[in-house]
């Protein structure tokens, strides 16, 4: 995967979420003592998924979405995001994307 800049990083963790060990579902990326998968897909309500695509980035269905962030007091942040590039495997990169 191809080295991203810090807005980018900020924009997929709006679309990530972690878990601690004792709570892992099994077949998920464990990163430390903690483990770390895509917020869609198995998600009820979201209406989107997410993969990795052969661009090196993580390819989304929707070019408008929601994504999830916490805030001061720990209080979680709704923040939409719009996506601007195309994937050519189809749907759209969430690197692309600008809050809006």
């Amino acid at each position: 995967m191809k080295k991203l800049s810090e807005k980018q990083k900020n924009l997929l963790g709006l679309f990530h979420h972690g878990h601690h060990q004792g709570d892992l579902p099994k077949g998920r990326i464990k990163r430390g003592e903690h483990e770390w998968h895509h917020c869609g897909g198995q998600h009820k309500g979201l209406g989107y998924k997410i993969k990795h695509c052969a661009c090196g980035q993580h390819q989304i269905n929707k070019k408008i979405v929601i994504g999830h962030a916490i805030g001061g007091r720990l209080e979680t942040i709704i923040v939409k995001v719009e996506l601007a590039k195309e994937c050519p495997e189809g749907g759209w990169h969430i690197e692309s994307g600008r809050v809006a």
